[in-house]
Order: structure tokens, then C-alpha cells, then sequence
């Protein structure tokens, strides 16, 4: 039996329905709907072998790859939770992730196969290793000769869709990575309602850029996938890769992050003029705020394309999205709520705002998490009424578009006066030789905290902390311009684009007895 409602037996659908068509590109490596499901049958009924079971934990520590496909297919139709681990973190990161989700397996590329080993004697209980690639550590089975010990029927097990798909770990910028757990119906519904708001279907093609452990790279080649399109998957983003592919696939949608876009519209003009870009149709930014000044450039840089720009998060998917038709007229604005998504922001006293007055965002939708993993603290504290949180102040204008404002938590009150960084970084990116920017605030001892521009130059640019801070006179008010501004080559950020704000104010907050 058969539940209708999981990712699983959608692509048992799409095996009969798209047998002979592709269904991944990756490097050498196509294969069609039916291969796809075949190869995702054997994986299960191996593992269904081996004892794994409804509820299991399996981790995958990979970089992009087409097996990636094989295991999100395969497991989701035994209900073998996949516990994505992002493959730049190392020892101890990856300690606690396999011991907090309680994963009994683990399937990685062989070029992490020394660092997975020394971790195993640790880790009694991942009794199975299937490593992608050749390996010679005795622990580690051969994926494919794995899937070769099954058969490729259809696995007779019964998934619901209220079973967990997946368990996402957050970034974990202020803290242990919390495990969010997300839902076969959550994920589904997602991928339903994201094809119907950016009109993808069969016929599109779409690139993955962005490493699939990641929240928004999944939903997207979820989406796809149910469609019935194609993947063309990249194992890690290479700008002119990427153009390359564009025109070799004729890649019509693609989700990418703000830094990906900045590294594509900054593409030597040679390289550019070499591919024909006109088959993209569709672009998508989430991860982090995209600047206005990127906005225009992207859109010039894809004239044909329609671009938007969401909202959301590992426990949320997609939240909010500005479309095409709003993207120019509303400056810093994420747009509307997604379809079947309700938002509130309230007030410190959980009283809902007036417009204009900047709040705490919570939202209801059938895409949230139904829990942080092992959390129950964690997971009651996001909660009110229905509502969930993850920390981020907004308001409305007076025709209801939503902005995020900024993290709560990166919010800086200097001299009892709360400052939103975000405001600040949009004026400083206008600056014709700043590439990127970040405002923490630091230790003052009149105000308590100051304003500090962290400035990363364009190459072969010069600029010094007064050209800097004059720039913003007459932009923004005159206590929100930076009080000091330092330069670095380039800023911390994690790999889905959002800038370690942590590990910069640790540089300033260290010594201090108080940390604001």
C-alpha cells in the first residue's frame, strides 16, 4: 500500500509516466525516469535488506552528484529518514549531526572517506557505510555494488505523508545545528505550490547550483522532479560552468544564492558574450538579502528572464516571494505571502504591529518542520498559536508587501535606539567600489554599541574608512552611518550565502564582559 502523498510514489507515477525521458544530467551521467526509479527500488530494497526500517536514519555526506538522486528517491519510498550533512564541515561537526539524528547508515563520495574513518570508532552505530566511489577501508561497502545485491521491484512498504522525509540541520551560526524535522506532505505540498508560482513544468529544464544538503536546492529539484523536467546538476557552482550549461542544456529555470549571482553578473564580458543565455526563462534567489544594486544587474544580465526573490528557511521552505512584476518598483521588499501561507508580526507583548512598525514574523503554512529533532524546548519556544518563528523582524507597507527588516538577533541598539543592519548594508552596496558589506555593531562605552561597517573593496578599488562613512551622509540617518568601518578581503559565510555575523563580532565582543 501506497500513500499518494509522498515524494516516493510520485516518482513511481513519473517511472511510468516518463519512462525514456531524462530525468538527471550530471557530468557524463544521464539517466531517464525509469533508470531513476529502477536504481532507487535497488537502493531501498538493499537497505530493507540489511534491516533498516520506517523511522531509520541514513546521513548523506556528498558533494552534488547523480547518486544524490538515487538516495532521496530510494529512501523516501521505505521511509528511511535522509539526514543531509553539509560536506565542509568536519570532525566533530559531523560527530554530533550523525549522533543527535541517531543515523544508523551513511552514504558519502570517497573523496570524505578518510574523514568519515576516523570518526567511526566513535560511532558504533552506523553498522552500514556505502561509500560513492572507490574506497579501501574495510568498514565501507561499494554503492554500486549495493544496489546490485536488490532487485528493482517496487518496495513494499507503507510510507504516510505525515512520515518524516528528511531531517535539515541548520546553520548553526549562533549555536548547535538544530534538526529540523520535515514531513513527505510538507515537502510535497512545496514542490506542488512552488511549480504553480513559477510556472514550471515538464518541459523545463532546471540547474542545481546549490549543494543539495542545503533546504532551497532540494525543494526546487523536489519540485522539478514532480513535474516530470530535468535536472542538470553541477557538483559545486563554477560561474562560467554554469553559463556554459545554460546554453549547452538550455537551462530554462534555476535557483541560485545572491553570492552566486554576484560571481555570475561579474563574469569577465568576454566570457559572457561567448554563450547564448535567451533559453532562462526563470530565476529564484533566497539564503540572503539580495541587494538592489544585484537585482538591477541580474536583470540585465538575463534581460529575458523573470526573477524572483522568496523568503524562508530550512524549517519554513518558502515564505514569502516578490514576483517579477513587483521586483523593480519595491526596493528591499520579499514581496507577498506564498500561497496557503498566513504571517503575523507582533510585538514584544505578541500584539500584532501597526503597518510601518517593525515586529517579530511568524507564519503558518502546511510546508513548516513538525519539530526541531530531540528539541522540545527549542520547538515550543518557535511556537505561538500556530505560528512559528525563526527570529526575523519585518513590517508591511501600505500596500502589504513584507520586508525583512533583519535577524532579531542581529539588531543593534546603540544609546536605547534599535538599528536594523540590513538598512545600512543596502546604502553601502550602492557604492560603486564596495563588492560586499556587513554592519555589526561593537562595543561603545558612552552608547553601548556603535555602528561598524565591515567592507569588502572591489578589486583594484581604494577606499578608506572617511570616503566610507561619507557616503552614506544624506542616505540614511545620521546615527545609523557607520562610526568606524574595517576592510577585509573577502566575509565569512556559510554555504548557503549568509554571512557569519558570529564570527565577526567575536573579533570586537571577545574581551567583553557583556556581550550586547
Amino acid at each position: 500500500m501506497i500513500k499518494l502523498l509522498t515524494f516516493g510514489s510520485i516518482m513511481r507515477q513519473n517511472a511510468l509516466k516518463y519512462k525514456d525521458k531524462t530525468a538527471i544530467v550530471f557530468q557524463d551521467t544521464t539517466r531517464t525516469y525509469g533508470e531513476l526509479n529502477a536504481r532507487a527500488n535497488r537502493l531501498a530494497n538493499a537497505l530493507s535488506k540489511r534491516g533498516f526500517q520506517k523511522g531509520d536514519k541514513v546521513a548523506v555526506f556528498m558533494k552534488n552528484n547523480a547518486a544524490h538522486i538515487d538516495i532521496i528517491v530510494g529512501l523516501s519510498k521505505i521511509g528511511v529518514v535522509i539526514v543531509p550533512i553539509n560536506y565542509r564541515l568536519v570532525g566533530k561537526e559531523i560527530d554530533y549531526i550523525i549522533r543527535h539524528s541517531d543515523s544508523r547508515g551513511i552514504i558519502l563520495t570517497a573523496e570524505y572517506a578518510e574523514e568519515i574513518s576516523t570518526l567511526l570508532p566513535n560511532l558504533p552505530q552506523l553498522d552500514t557505510i556505502l561509500v560513492v566511489g572507490e574506497t579501501k577501508h574495510t568498514q565501507m561497502r561499494d554503492y554500486e555494488q549495493f544496489l546490485e545485491s536488490a532487485d528493482d521491484s517496487e518496495p513494499d512498504v507503507v510510507v504516510n505523508e505525515t512520515d518524516p522525509f528528511y531531517i535539515g540541520y541548520t546553520s548553526g551560526t549562533t549555536g548547535k545545528p538544530k534538526g529540523a524535522v520535515i514531513s513527505h506532505r510538507s515537502r510535497v505540498i512545496t514542490g506542488m505550490v512552488a511549480a504553480y508560482e513559477y510556472k514550471i513544468d515538464e518541459s523545463d529544464v532546471h540547474l542545481v547550483g546549490g549543494p543539495i544538503y542545503h533546504a532551497a536546492p532540494w525543494i526546487f529539484l523536489v519540485m522539478q522532479l514532480m513535474v516530470g523536467g530535468t535536472l542538470v546538476i553541477h557538483e559545486s557552482f563554477q560561474a562560467e560552468e554554469v553559463l556554459a550549461d545554460i546554453e549547452k542544456y538550455r537551462i530554462t529555470n534555476t535557483f541560485l544564492a545572491p553570492t552566486m549571482y554576484t560571481f555570475l553578473v561579474n563574469t569577465k564580458e568576454e566570457v559572457r558574450a561567448k554563450h547564448d543565455l535567451t533559453s532562462i526563462r526563470v530565476l529564484i534567489s533566497a539564503g540572503a538579502p539580495l541587494a538592489t544594486k544585484t537585482k538591477q544587474e541580474i536583470l540585465d544580465f538575463f534581460s529575458g528572464a523573470d526573477l524572483h526573490e522568496f523568503y524562508g528557511s530550512t524549517e519554513s521552505a518558502i515564505t514569502l516571494n516578490i514576483k517579477p512584476k513587483d521586483i523593480r518598483n519595491k526596493e528591499r521588499s520579499v514581496g507577498h505571502p506564498f500561497p496557503l501561507v498566513e504571517c503575523l508580526i507582533l510585538d514584544e507583548n505578541k500584539e500584532p504591529v501597526q503597518q510601518g512598525e517593525i515586529g517579530e514574523l511568524y507564519f503558518k503554512a502546511p510546508y513548516l518542520l513538525d519539530e526541531y529533532y530531540k528539541n522540545p524546548e527549542e520547538t515550543a519556544a518557535s511556537f505561538y498559536n500556530g505560528y512559528f518563528t525563526v527570529g526575523d523582524m519585518a513590517l508591511t507597507d501600505e500596500e502589504d508587501f513584507y520586508y525583512i527588516v533583519d535577524r532579531k538577533k542581529d539588531m543593534l541598539i546603540s544609546g536605547g535606539v534599535n538599528i536594523y543592519p540590513r538598512e545600512i548594508e543596502e546604502v553601502l552596496y550602492t557604492h560603486p567600489n564596495i563588492l560586499d558589506v556587513a554592519v555589526i555593531g561593537v562595543p561603545d562605552p558612552v552608547w553601548g554599541e556603535s555602528v561598524k561597517a565591515i567592507v569588502v573593496p572591489r578589486a583594484g578599488s581604494i577606499l578608506t574608512e572617511a570616503e566610507v562613512i561619507t557616503f552614506c551622509e544624506g542616505k540614511i540617518a545620521s546615527y545609523k552611518k557607520p562610526k568606524s568601518v574595517s576592510f577585509l578581503s573577502e566575509l565569512p559565510r556559510n554555504p548557503s550565502g549568509k554571512i557569519l555575523k558570529m564570527e565577526l563580532r567575536n573579533i570586537f565582543w571577545k574581551d567583553q564582559q557583556m556581550k550586547i
